[in-house]
């Protein structure tokens, strides 16, 4: 079953990372580009939830690597794909 999960996440990135337009180039699952460090994550689901604990991942990863963060969200339905790119800003109060 995770082979088939890893199938359907490898098609979600492919669209995503055709999408940024940036001559990124990804490696295992996350897309990276001059200002970029990019997360990706696909669903077939109806709907995705985003929580603080995995912001705070993505966040992370790309403070790691002196760059923005960048997450994509795939869902993609029968019919249609949406594909959603979301920039990270953080502030602190």
């Amino acid at each position: 079953m995770k082979k088939n999960n890893r199938k359907k996440g490898d098609k979600g990135e492919e669209l995503f990372i055709k999408t940024i337009n940036s001559g990124a180039f990804y490696q295992k699952g996350d897309g990276i580009s001059d200002k970029h460090c990019v997360e990706i994550k696909t669903t077939e689901k109806r709907s995705f939830s985003i929580n603080t604990k995995l912001l705070n991942k993505i966040w992370n990863e790309a403070l790691d690597q002196a760059k923005l963060p960048l997450f994509g969200v795939v869902i993609r339905r029968p019919n249609e794909d949406w594909i959603l790119k979301i920039d990270i800003v953080r502030k602190r109060s």
